[in-house]
């Protein structure tokens, strides 16, 4: 039986934002955004929703006091309560206050998990959930001790009951064209990449951050990374992974014509096309190799 679900990256919510900072992002129309987004996800009628960070505008960068980053923390929450599926969440690097980089307020608000934990998303498929930073530390994620010991126990653990496992977190896991070796991915991303190549039960991987549109597989595990909500190509995915292993992506642009035109706007058109990706980086049909071995 297929499990259909959406995939949400970066919608970036600020409740009062001064300007919009750099493109695609038009945090001035985030509540907007906000609200359409809602409808839109339930109009496809998901078994569940992932979303993989940067729900809002703390941490750096973006100017948000204590009072905006609680208000936004309830506008989001009471948003998101009006999915008619479970909605699953890891923290990005915005989703700390911006004062002390604290994830306590976040964690307890979207229940995401301290280091790592495993949901039962269907019958034969788990979803990992990694949380990639520490209090205290503003940056783009690190994979630590931690989080390597808790994703192969696992897989130890899928292995032995026949069971797939599907990664989410925040940061990329491998650089993108023309990025240095370590260019905005992951700390410590080489011992992820040898761990993800030795957990034979992690079909695929789900990240945003860099908000651009990507499905590659790397060795046999497919990494899907998604761009953002909160601008140009303002949308999220639709995901089919069916039983006998083919992962089959589809992308949908929020009704906000307006909006999107003015993003698309702020940016070349060469930079607007690396944030929405190359057809296949947004609707494509993909076998999924370590679910095909495990299922059949």
């Amino acid at each position: 039986m297929a499990v259909r679900f959406a995939l949400l990256a970066d919608s970036h919510y600020h409740p009062a934002a001064p300007k919009d900072f750099a493109p695609p992002k038009l945090l001035t129309r985030g509540p907007e955004i906000l609200t359409a987004t809602v409808p839109a996800v339930n109009a496809l009628s998901p078994e569940f929703i992932l979303h993989v960070g940067d729900l809002l505008c703390g941490g750096g960068s973006f100017e948000l006091s204590r009072d905006q980053y609680e208000r936004s923390l309830h506008d989001v929450a009471t948003a998101y309560a009006g999915f008619n599926a479970p909605l699953h969440c890891v923290p990005g690097n915005h989703d700390c206050d911006a004062q002390d980089h604290r994830y306590g307020d976040f964690a307890r608000t979207f229940h995401t998990p301290h280091v790592l934990d495993v949901v039962e998303l269907a019958p034969r498929l788990r979803l990992v959930r990694a949380h990639i930073f520490r209090d205290g530390e503003a940056d783009g994620g690190t994979w630590t001790d931690a989080l390597d010991e808790a994703l192969r126990g696992a897989d130890a653990e899928a292995r032995a009951d026949g069971v797939v496992l599907v990664l989410m977190l925040h940061a990329w896991i491998h650089p993108g064209v023309g990025d240095q070796p370590t260019g905005g991915i992951i700390t410590n991303a080489a011992r992820l990449q040898e761990t993800l190549a030795q957990c034979p039960t992690v079909a695929a991987t789900f990240s945003g951050h860099r908000h651009a549109n990507r499905i590659r597989l790397f060795r046999d595990y497919l990494c899907i990374d998604t761009a953002c909500l909160i601008g140009y190509p303002l949308g999220f995915r639709e995901i089919t992974i069916s039983d006998d292993g083919w992962l089959t992506a589809r992308w949908h642009t929020l009704d906000l014509p307006e909006i999107l035109a003015h993003s698309a706007g702020l940016s070349a058109e060469e930079r607007n096309q690396r944030w929405a990706g190359e057809f296949g980086d947004r609707d494509t049909t993909v076998l999924l190799p370590r679910a095909r071995a495990i299922w059949q």
